[in-house]
């Protein structure tokens, strides 16, 4: 027996939980910074072009530090900022956030060194030197400059594909050092701050939310989650080529509130993963008393998976991501490249389960690369969902990404493409390619879902 799903309207989130409201908080946050700035000294500036230049140094130190809070903010997984924004989007926003954090930051430096340099009289070096000599926490402030600069770098290296992600990692662990360093600085020499008791209660207060937030969500979450459900590795089964499964299980795995489509951050405690988090997408529908993920043999810690021991624990952040939002039409094209099928595939069977017209688009390499395929066949027997598996080596026979992924081919698969809502998991670059191909064919942004798969 089978029934189809009547359209209903989404639920509107609270207004707590959108980015407008989220983007509010920060710009608020910034313009009392700018306040205490303007009463305790920025009025200054208008005095000479030294205190001009003094000034807006500081200005942007005050407004630099405050977005390297909100750096932190953003690894901090706080719910209320995921439900605002999605992890997805969350790394875009870090990412820009960094690049404008530390260009104030480097603008702070050259502005303060200007303005002392016009107020002393005196040349670059001998005004560094007596920075470095005569200014308690400068030092600090120059170490702490550096770090950060050297984050952005290896950030970008990263994603170039020139270093491995455990590199990024270590890097920026180093970016709580850096906070550290500056805020010791701008306590011991800020201007701002001296005579100005609200203005450091306010700034410190800053530091114990971001510091608390990181605390909780970050470190106290996942022991919690560990205290209560007590994951360890059940099993790992080989899926596909360089592809393989792991099977979760636990204690009250009921309560473990995961969804289709979600994802989670998974810690192995064994002897050689133990220091990494990685994300992963949950692959199968959570139940029976068990999780399964699925991971593909592509760096220095998923080629070890395979060797993961039964009965070793797991710390489990999460689950997180916004692919779990269901559409008020009843039709949906779901689209995966790669390893990006494993959210697909347990989001495919839900949503079929609940009466929606399912049809699948999967991308891969070769044959040998396809995963879930007899659970993707199952699929279509059981709930008569459409699966297409776009192979770009078959045989003798070689398409391209782009001709799997162009425009015509996608109408050709989906001619009621329109009148579906769609979601998109995959590498970034087959992404970006689908979207261009919908939005070519008229489909409206708010009918695209999109969950970028990295290669983490």
């Amino acid at each position: 027996m089978s029934f189809v799903a009547s359209p209903q309207r989404a639920p509107r989130p609270p207004a707590w939980s959108t980015p407008g409201f989220a983007y509010l908080v920060f710009v608020a946050n910034a313009l009392a910074i700018l306040w205490f700035w303007w009463v305790s000294s920025g009025f200054e500036i208008t005095h000479s072009s030294s205190d001009l230049f003094n000034g807006a140094g500081r200005a942007t130190g005050l407004l630099g530090t405050y977005l390297v809070l909100l750096q932190l903010l953003f690894m901090a997984r706080i719910p209320w900022l995921e439900q605002s924004f999605g992890l997805e989007r969350m790394a875009v926003l870090h990412k820009w956030n960094g690049y404008l954090a530390v260009g104030l930051l480097l603008a702070h430096a050259v502005f303060q060194t200007l303005g002392y340099q016009l107020g002393d009289g005196r040349n670059l070096a001998s005004q560094l030197a007596d920075f470095i000599t005569s200014y308690q926490g400068l030092l600090a402030a120059i170490v702490s400059l550096g770090l950060l600069i050297a984050i952005v770098v290896v950030s970008v290296a990263v994603a170039r594909r020139h270093l491995a992600y455990e590199t990024w990692y270590f890097i920026h662990l180093y970016a709580y050092l850096a906070v550290v360093l500056a805020f010791i600085h701008q306590l011991a020499t800020g201007v701002d701050f001296a005579g100005n008791p609200a203005f450091v209660a306010y700034w410190i207060a800053l530091y114990i939310v971001v510091g608390g937030a990181l605390v909780f969500w970050r470190v106290l979450g996942p022991l919690t989650i560990y205290m209560r459900h007590r994951f360890r590795v059940h099993a790992v089964e080989k899926e596909g080529r360089g592809v393989f499964s792991v099977y979760i299980s636990g204690r009250e795995m009921d309560r473990f509130e995961a969804r289709a489509g979600q994802f989670a951050i998974w810690r192995f405690l064994d002897s050689t993963r133990w220091w990494q988090a990685h994300p992963f997408s949950i692959s199968a529908i959570p139940g029976g008393g068990r999780l399964r993920i699925t991971v593909k043999n592509i760096g220095d810690f998923t080629s070890g998976v395979h060797a993961l021991r039964p009965g070793t624990p797991v710390l489990v952040d999460g689950p997180y991501g916004k692919f779990t939002e269901r559409p008020a039409n009843s039709k949906v094209l779901l689209i995966a490249g790669g390893i990006g099928i494993t959210p697909i595939r347990p989001l495919a069977e839900e949503m079929a389960a609940d009466g929606f017209d399912v049809r699948v688009l999967y991308r891969v390499h070769g044959e040998g690369d396809l995963v879930f395929k007899k659970e993707l066949d199952g699929l279509t027997e059981r709930y008569g969902i459409q699966v297409y598996y776009l192979v770009s080596q078959n045989g003798g026979r070689q398409s391209s990404r782009e001709s799997w992924l162009s425009p015509a081919t996608l109408r050709r698969l989906a001619p009621d493409l329109n009148d579906r809502v769609v979601y998109v998991c995959g590498p970034s670059g087959m992404t970006a390619a689908v979207i261009s191909s919908l939005k070519e064919l008229g489909v409206a942004a708010e009918q695209i879902r999109t969950e970028v798969f990295r290669l983490q």
